[in-house]
């Protein structure tokens, strides 16, 4: 697809990536809050947020956390995570996000990538097998 550009996002973008956090999760927390924690996550050097736009269009966004973890000995990263409008689903506009998050995980030298998705949602899993990644491990979650 042409016209697609993949960069970091800043403060700058919060109230345009907002309106992709509610399409993705609607109802979950309030605006203020979503703001006030993307704002505090956007200043932690262990953070990044990158955002695909297409021929300037707001198009999706995919985030990475790096924590060291001693038991490793070195840094792992997690995909909090990636969506895409569904006017762009299908197109590689993800792929080319999520390679993005790939490269600055190596980059950063950790030692593992995880992401985690639905049981039901073949295609985020067929999109992250095709990038390298496996099913290792089952997570767990208690909500509050």
């Amino acid at each position: 697809m042409s016209g697609v550009s993949i960069r970091r996002a800043g403060e700058s973008d919060v109230s345009r990536v907002l309106v992709l956090a509610r399409e993705f999760m609607h109802g979950i927390a309030t605006d203020e809050e979503r703001v006030s924690i993307l704002k505090d996550s956007l200043k932690d050097s262990n953070y990044e947020l990158w955002v695909a736009e297409v021929n300037g269009e707001m198009a999706g966004f995919i985030d990475l956390w790096v924590i060291r973890d001693f038991c490793h000995g070195g840094k792992l990263s997690y995909i909090q995570n990636l969506y895409m409008t569904p006017k762009y689903r299908r197109q590689g506009v993800g792929s080319k996000l999520l390679q993005k998050i790939i490269d600055r995980a190596e980059e950063k030298g950790v030692l593992e990538i995880h992401v985690v998705t639905g049981f039901d949602n073949e295609p985020a899993v067929q999109l992250y097998k095709k990038h390298g990644l496996t099913k290792e491990s089952l997570q767990l979650e208690k909500e509050f």
